[in-house]
């Protein structure tokens, strides 16, 4: 699961956020999932200039609050490098250190930041290594965006190797099962918020579970449209 770009209306050179739906959908995804148990993580983009980043800024009081929020009802908070990082080292440093100051300013206390890259954009060997040399813990990117499935081969999580410097890395995999645009989406697979589609996502995490392992999901806050897709939501859960 992930945080999604927030929207917002500009008003005096500010964003607006008080009609925004996204921020009350990452609210019902804590509610339902503390019904069934579960934590989730929530990736922020904290910097980043391609149209396809983050509207948000980490220093508005909106987001403060939502990181307050979503810290004391007991959830994750990890990152989301930016569209452009997968081939910068820099920039994904640079990326990780704002979550963490912004982390500490707001006493909100870690042992250990993960993610996933925005876009799932990834670079064998390069885009690791940026990972590993930001400190950050995990990673949880590899997945195809057109079809989900086993793209490491397991659902396991496992330590990463790079095959390029021929060397075991700090970072470890948390590999992506689904992702649900992958699985809805008209230039994906294109089921929609179908029985089809519902059945299809269940049968990776039965298999997910079945070889012993983790069924990572990835479902974005600004993916509840309607009724059926709360729903469906709801039966990947539990």
């Amino acid at each position: 699961m992930a945080w999604n770009t927030l929207r917002g209306v500009l008003r005096g050179g500010h964003l607006d956020y008080t009609k925004d739906p996204y921020i009350k959908n990452i609210d019902w995804m804590m509610d339902v999932n503390e019904q069934a148990g579960n934590q989730v993580a929530f990736y922020f983009i904290t910097g980043g200039s391609h149209a396809f980043d983050a509207y948000y800024r980490m220093n508005e009081p909106v987001i403060r609050r939502l990181l307050r929020h979503i810290h004391e009802r007991g959830h994750e908070i990890g990152l989301h490098p930016s569209y452009m990082t997968y081939l910068n080292p820099e920039q994904t440093q640079q990326e990780a250190n704002v979550l963490r100051y912004v982390l500490g300013e707001e006493g909100i206390a870690y042992s250990q930041l993960g993610g996933r890259q925005h876009y799932l954009r990834w670079q064998t060997g390069q885009t690791a290594r940026n990972w590993e040399s930001a400190g950050l813990y995990y990673d949880s990117t590899l997945s195809y965006a057109d079809h989900p499935g086993f793209r490491c081969g397991t659902s396991h999580e496992f330590i990463m190797f790079d095959i390029e410097q021929s060397r075991q890395l700090e970072l470890r995999q948390r590999p992506l099962i689904v992702m649900e645009s992958s699985v809805i989406e008209e230039n994906y697979m294109g089921l929609g918020y179908t029985d089809e589609a519902l059945a299809y996502m269940l049968s990776l995490k039965k298999l997910s579970f079945l070889m012993g392992g983790a069924f990572t999901l990835l479902w974005h806050n600004c993916s509840f449209n309607d009724a059926a897709s709360r729903s469906m939501y709801k039966e990947l859960i539990q």
